[in-house]
C-alpha cells in the first residue's frame, strides 16, 4: 500500500535508500564513498537553468567560488519547503569542509527542486532524475535575476522559470506550495558577532521578508532584534542537528576492572577518537569551571552499565550532550574541547602533557554588552528570581510532555500488539483442519462460507497492516517526537544549573560586607586624622587603617567587576535561552505533520479493509451446504 501515500516523511527522506546526511558513509568519516562521490559530479555535464548560477553569485560573500552554509541555508529559505527538510537538504550537500563548492551548491538547489515536486531529495534522486530535473521554485527568484547581468550565459530554452521543456510543468503542487502556510524560518539576523551570511541584494531581502512575513504571519520589525554580544550562529538553535555519531567500541579498556569505550565519530572535525565516561565527565566539570556563568550541556549520569538498556541511554544521552557542546560556537573553538574530538591519545595522556586553562574566562563587560545600556541589565537581573521560577515552570511543563509522549508510544505499541492478536484470529490458518470424528460431512463448505474465509484473511491482513502502523507511530512518538523534547528540556536544566552557580557565586553581599568594614575603617581614620597633632602611639594605626582602606578598595574593585560580570553575562544568556525557543517550530511542524501522515496511511488502511468488509456473504441461506 506504500503508493497509496505521497505524503512527505517530516524527519528525513521517505525512501529506504536515502542517505543519512548525519551520518558517516561506509569509507569512514574522514571521506566520502565511491558512490557518493560519483553522485555529487553527475551534474558537471547538465545544462543547468540560470537561476543556479544567479542564486550562487547571490549567495557568495565575498567571491573566491564558495558558499557557506548559513548563506546556503538562507537561499533555501526562498523555496517555501518546510525548515526540517531544507536542513537535510544542507546536511546532504554539506561535505564536512568550511564552505560549499558551486557543485555542493548545484547539488542542494536539485534537491530543492525534487522535494518542490513531492520527489525524494537526495543524491541518488538526483543522479536518477539528473537529464529531467525540474527547475527549482525560489520565490522573488526573478528579483535576483533582475539584479544579475548572467542573462547572457542563459542556455537555449532554459531561461525562465516556467520553460517548456520542463519534465514536471503539469505536475501538481509540491509541497513549496502547501508548506509555505508553516514554515516559520526563524525572524533572527545572521550578521551577527562574525557570523558568515550570504549578501544577496537589498531588493532579495526585501522579498524574503515579505515572504517571511506572509508565511509565519510576524511583523517585519521582529526580524531586526536582537542582543548584542550573541552570536546568531543559527546551528546552535538547531537541536535537531547532530554532528558527532557515538557508539559503543568492540574493545573493552582497563587491565583487571574492565570499562566501555565509546567511539566518537564527528563530521565538522572529520575525526574519530575512542573515549571512556570519565573523559566525558572530565570535559563536562572542565566547562562549568572554565565557563561558569554559561549554559552548558548536560551529561547522562554516572553508573555502572548493568544491562542493555542502561547502556543504550547512556549512548543517547552521551551524544546529545556531544552534540550540544559543538553546536556552540565558543565552545567549537576551545582548544581543549577540540583536543577531546580529534586527539586519538588517550585524554588522560592529553591531559597530563597538554598546557590546560582552568582559570574562569575573564569577561570585558562593555565588549560583550555593545550598546546596551547598563541600567538594562540590572533591571533584567533586578527580576533574577522571576525569570527563575519562569525556567522552573518550563522544567515541570517539558517533563510533563515528555511523559505524556512516552505514555502514548506505550499506548501505540499496545494498540498494535492488540490488533495483532485480533488479526491472528481471522486467518483461516487458524481453524482446525481435520474431523474429529472423521465425517465427511466436516469438510463440506458452502460457498457463502468459502468466500468469507478468503475475505477473512483478507481482512486479517488489513488488521495487521494497521497494527504496523500504530507500532511504528508508537516508535516516532519515543524516538523523535519525545527525543526533540528532551533536547528543549536540557536546555531548560542547563539554564536552571548555572542560574543556581550564579546565586552561589553572586557578590553582593561581599560587596556590602567589604562596604560596610571600609565605612567603619573610614570613620576610625577621621578620629584619628582628628587630633592634632597626631600622638606618636598612633602614627601605626594610622598605617594600619591607610593600608586595610587600600586593601578594601582593591577587593570592592574586584567584586564589583565580578558582580558586573554575572549580571551581564544572565543578561546574555537569558536572551540565548528565549533563543532555543525557535526550535519549537520545528518540533511541532514534524509532529503534527507525522499525525496527519499516520492517520492518512490507517484512514487508506481501514479504506481498503472496509471494501473487503463489503463483499462478505450477506445471505444466510448461502452458509447452508
Amino acid at each position: 500500500m506504500s503508493d497509496l501515500y505521497d505524503i512527505l516523511d517530516p524527519w528525513g527522506p521517505p525512501s529506504s535508500g536515502a542517505t543519512n546526511a548525519s551520518a558517516p558513509t561506509s569509507t569512514g568519516i574522514l571521506g566520502v564513498s565511491n558512490l557518493e562521490e560519483s553522485s555529487r559530479r553527475c551534474l558537471d555535464n547538465v545544462a543547468l537553468p540560470v537561476v543556479y548560477a544567479v542564486a550562487f553569485s547571490a549567495a557568495q560573500k565575498a567571491g573566491g567560488g564558495r558558499v557557506t552554509r548559513d548563506a546556503l541555508q538562507q537561499t533555501l529559505e526562498f523555496s517555501g519547503l518546510p525548515r526540517h527538510v531544507t536542513g537535510q537538504i544542507v546536511l546532504t550537500a554539506d561535505t564536512g569542509a568550511d564552505s560549499l563548492a558551486q557543485r555542493d551548491f548545484n547539488l542542494a538547489l536539485a534537491m530543492v527542486a525534487l522535494a518542490q515536486k513531492n520527489m525524494s531529495p537526495t543524491l541518488e534522486s538526483v543522479m536518477f532524475h539528473k537529464e529531467d530535473l525540474p527547475v527549482p521554485e525560489l520565490d522573488g527568484v526573478e528579483t535576483l535575476i533582475s539584479s544579475s547581468n548572467m542573462h547572457s550565459s542563459m542556455p537555449p530554452g532554459r531561461g525562465r522559470l516556467d520553460a517548456p521543456d520542463d519534465p514536471w510543468s503539469s505536475a501538481s503542487a509540491g509541497p513549496g506550495a502547501v508548506a509555505s502556510s508553516t514554515a516559520a524560518l526563524g525572524s533572527m539576523s545572521l550578521a551577527t558577532n562574525g557570523t558568515e551570511t550570504a549578501s544577496l541584494p537589498a531588493n532579495a531581502d526585501s522579498t524574503k521578508k515579505e515572504h517571511q512575513q506572509r508565511t509565519a504571519g510576524k511583523d517585519s520589525s521582529a526580524s531586526q532584534t536582537f542582543v548584542p554580544g550573541i552570536n546568531m550562529d543559527e546551528l546552535q538553535w538547531k537541536l535537531d542537528k547532530e554532528d558527532v555519531s557515538i557508539k559503543e567500541s568492540a574493545e573493552r579498556g582497563g587491565i583487571v576492572f574492565k570499562h566501555t569505550n565509546y567511539e566518537i565519530s564527528t563530521r565538522s572535525f572529520s575525526s574519530m577518537v575512542v573515549r571512556r565516561y570519565r573523559d566525558f565527565d572530565w570535559i563536562s566539570n572542565y566547562l562549568v569551571t572554565r565557563y561558569p556563568y554559561r549554559m552548558h550541556a548536560n551529561i547522562p549520569p554516572k553508573g555502572f552499565p548493568v544491562d542493555r538498556k542502561f547502556l543504550d541511554n547512556r549512548i543517547k544521552g552521551l551524544t546529545r550532550f556531544a552534540s550540544a557542546i559543538l553546536r556552540i560556537p565558543f565552545l567549537r573553538r576551545d582548544a581543549l574541547v577540540i583536543q577531546f574530538f580529534t586527539n586519538t591519545d588517550e585524554f588522560g595522556h592529553v591531559l597530563k602533557v597538554g598546557n590546560l586553562d582552568m582559570e574562569a574566562e575573564d569577561i570585558d563587560v562593555e565588549d560583550e554588552l555593545g550598546s546596551t545600556p547598563w541600567p538594562e541589565v540590572q533591571q533584567t537581573y533586578a527580576a533574577f528570581d522571576d525569570f527563575y521560577a519562569q525556567v522552573a515552570r518550563d522544567e515541570e511543563r517539558y517533563r510533563t510532555q515528555i511523559t505524556s509522549l512516552e505514555k502514548i508510544a506505550r499506548y501505540k505499541q499496545a494498540i498494535g500488539d492488540e490488533l495483532n492478536v485480533y488479526s491472528d484470529t481471522m486467518r483461516l490458518i487458524n481453524a482446525p483442519r481435520e474431523s474429529v470424528s472423521g465425517s465427511r460431512k466436516f469438510h463440506v463448505q458452502a460457498a457463502s462460507k468459502r468466500t468469507l474465509d478468503s475475505n477473512l484473511n483478507e481482512l486479517s491482513m488489513s488488521f495487521s497492516d494497521a497494527s504496523l502502523l500504530e507500532k511504528a507511530h508508537g516508535e516516532v512518538q519515543k524516538t523523535i517526537s519525545a527525543e526533540y523534547l528532551r533536547r528543549v528540556y536540557d536546555v531548560v536544566i542547563s539554564m536552571k544549573l548555572m542560574m543556581d552557580r550564579m546565586r552561589r557565586m553572586e557578590k553582593r553581599k561581599d560587596i556590602q560586607r567589604v562596604c560596610e568594614r571600609n565605612d567603619a575603617n573610614r570613620k576610625a581614620m577621621a578620629q584619628l586624622n582628628g587630633e592634632s597633632p597626631v600622638p606618636d602611639s598612633d602614627r601605626s594605626s594610622t598605617d594600619r587603617l591607610e593600608r586595610l582602606l587600600r586593601e578594601d578598595a582593591a577587593e570592592l574593585q574586584l567584586l564589583n567587576h565580578e558582580q558586573r560580570c554575572i549580571e551581564a553575562r544572565f543578561y546574555l544568556e537569558l536572551a540565548r535561552y528565549k533563543c532555543y525557543e525557535s526550535f519549537l517550530q520545528t518540533h511541532y511542524h514534524g509532529y503534527i505533520e507525522e499525525q496527519i501522515k499516520h492517520h492518512t496511511m490507517t484512514l487508506n488502511a481501514w479504506k481498503q479493509a472496509l471494501s473487503t468488509a463489503d463483499d462478505l456473504p450477506t445471505d444466510p441461506l448461502g452458509f447452508i451446504s
